[in-house]
């Protein structure tokens, strides 16, 4: 499920219902009936992970442009989602899935509006340091048991960590390489000296890098998901090596979110 390109760039890199209840049904179920395709080309997925036990990973979004699946995400807070920042553009906001084309009845769909990229941040294509981004939900959501916040750390995990990373990026099975229904996979953190010398030059302080067992990996149509480390959002999925997701010894690099909890903290109190 994993980014696999050297830029994770959009590769990265991995609307909604009603029965003559409320507005917000009849748009769910449009966006579900118009949802057949997610495009190879735009999304990357979790490789050799398992379907989750539905709605144990409540803070898990997915970012629609139309019906096409552009990248995750992860709720932090009734009005705050945070992903990369190679994830651009306006999303519908899908929260409460497992499976995105049929109805689970715990989905809420909001539109994202205002937005703030990390200042530092150069583009894919530059550097991906800092490869994060605030989406403010248009309306706050309601909390339920599919839908909740992850909470932000307040220290960073260190390297044999074990943590879990989800999303409805690409898949091993050639079959049905985009699942319908969310993955989740077990990986560990590695050491920072470990995947400097997978990627001379390239990692900072301010990544984490996980995996790097054959086969496990997040990919295409993850970007900007949840690495959750001891139950706190420790990681975002941001880039990876070139070629296929999940080769042996070359680890998915993360955005290191417990570098930037002051920064976070401070865009959601200010706006």
């Amino acid at each position: 499920m994993k980014d696999s390109i050297s830029e994770r760039p959009h590769v990265s890199p991995r609307p909604w219902r009603r029965l003559v209840m409320k507005p917000g049904l009849s748009l769910l179920l449009c966006v579900l009936a118009l949802s057949p395709g997610l495009s190879q080309e735009d999304t990357e997925k979790i490789y050799n992970g398992v379907e989750c036990l539905p709605h144990s990973q409540p803070w898990q979004v997915a970012l629609f442009e139309g019906t096409q699946l552009r990248c995750g995400g992860v709720l932090i807070d009734r009005r705050w989602v945070l992903t990369a920042a190679h994830c651009r553009g306006r999303y519908w906001v899908r929260l409460g899935e497992h499976s995105l084309s049929r109805l689970d009845w715990t989905e809420q769909i909001r539109r994202s509006g205002f937005s703030v990229t990390h200042p530092r941040y150069q583009g894919a294509l530059r550097s991906h340091e800092h490869d994060l981004r605030l989406l403010r939900l248009n309306l706050p959501v309601s909390l339920t048991r599919s839908v909740q916040p992850l909470a932000l750390p307040r220290s960073c995990a260190p390297a044999g960590t074990e943590c879990r990373v989800s999303g409805w990026g690409t898949t091993n099975q050639s079959w049905n390489p985009f699942p319908d229904r969310l993955q989740c996979l077990n990986l560990s953190i590695v050491s920072h000296e470990a995947c400097r010398a997978v990627f001379p030059g390239r990692i900072t302080d301010n990544m984490v890098c996980a995996g790097g067992m054959a086969g496990k990996d997040a990919c295409q149509g993850d970007s900007g998901g949840p690495l959750v480390c001891g139950g706190v959002l420790q990681g975002l999925v941001s880039w990876g090596s070139v070629g296929p997701c999940g080769q042996r010894g070359i680890p998915g690099v993360y955005t290191f979110v417990c570098k930037y909890v002051n920064w976070i903290r401070m865009i959601m109190r200010n706006n």
